[in-house]
């Protein structure tokens, strides 16, 4: 009887397992003195490990801010911000990852954090090439071309939308969504 009674709580609760799913958000603030301006946030579960949630986000950053940044490389750190920097953040569209992704974003993560130092450099290493490696990562067509774009996040996470349509799930009530919908 014990087994069986076993069975049907497994049986009942299979769907809640098989369906865990990690979820990566593309957030930005534009300018300001807080950074990263342009990180990911991701959130869910692995199919591998249901049972351990995941809430971080990973900006890539300079160690410390200082009119250094202006003149070339300096010190950079990978980042991640605070709940209620996130908060103020804004979140453009979202991705479900399949466990292999998500060990595809951690490398990149991973690879951005040991990048030899000097690595953070406004014009060819800084928060905004780092979100358009990861979505490298995942499959998305990369715009990293156009150097007005590699300092402004909004707009290039924005371009990154437009360059991946039917890629992800627009934000609702976004400026991504604003942007794309004005647009047409």
């Amino acid at each position: 009887m014990r087994g069986k009674f076993l069975f049907l709580v497994a049986l009942l609760l299979w769907p809640a397992m098989a369906s865990a799913r990690v979820t990566l958000t593309f957030y930005s603030r534009e300018l300001g003195v807080y950074f990263p301006h342009a990180f990911v946030r991701v959130t869910g579960a692995t199919d591998a490990h249901p049972d351990k949630p995941i809430d971080t986000n990973y900006g890539f950053t300079a160690k410390a801010v200082t009119p250094a940044l202006l003149v070339g490389p300096v010190a950079g750190k990978m980042e991640p911000a605070n709940p209620t920097y996130v908060r103020r953040s804004d979140s453009h569209f979202s991705l479900v990852l399949s466990d292999e992704q998500y060990d595809q974003v951690l490398a990149i993560v991973k690879k951005w954090e040991n990048l030899p130092q000097p690595s953070y450099d406004l014009h060819h290493a800084n928060c905004v090439h780092f979100v358009g490696d990861v979505a490298r990562a995942l499959g998305m067509k990369v715009d990293d071309s156009q150097p007005k774009l590699m300092s402004r996040p909004r707009s290039y996470i924005i371009n990154l939308i437009r360059l991946n349509p039917g890629v992800g799930t627009v934000t609702a009530g976004s400026r991504a969504e604003r942007v794309l919908r004005d647009a047409h």
